[in-house]
């Protein structure tokens, strides 16, 4: 009875040597996710990243909007302001054009 068995699995193996060439790829990939599953997740997936795009504009405008007003009032105070506040307003004037050049500059290297 055993040796019936042993003969049953070596009918049922396969040799992958035999199959497979020099030239040849071969990728095994196990899905147990139906249509509708699949439809779903990436449903969800593209909700989630137009969400994660909404908020990152929004956060770009906020932060564009306090640097904005910063600046503005750096000028100002740099324009009608006492010697010692023409002092720190022109430094940080200049730190956000620095930022504001790197910025630039980085984005024409991509």
């Amino acid at each position: 009875m055993n040796g019936i068995s042993d003969e049953k699995r070596s009918d049922s193996q396969i040799n992958l040597g035999q199959i497979v060439g020099n030239d040849h790829k071969y990728e095994l990939s196990v899905s147990n996710e139906t249509p509708e599953d699949a439809t779903a997740r990436r449903a969800r997936e593209m909700a989630e990243a137009e969400l994660k795009r909404k908020m990152t504009y929004s956060l770009f405008c906020f932060a564009l909007l306090v640097v904005g007003v910063v600046f503005g009032g750096c000028v100002y105070l740099f324009a009608v302001g006492t010697v010692e506040d023409k002092k720190w307003a022109a430094g940080i004037i200049s730190a956000i054009a620095s930022g504001l050049i790197g910025f630039l500059v980085g984005q024409g290297r991509k």
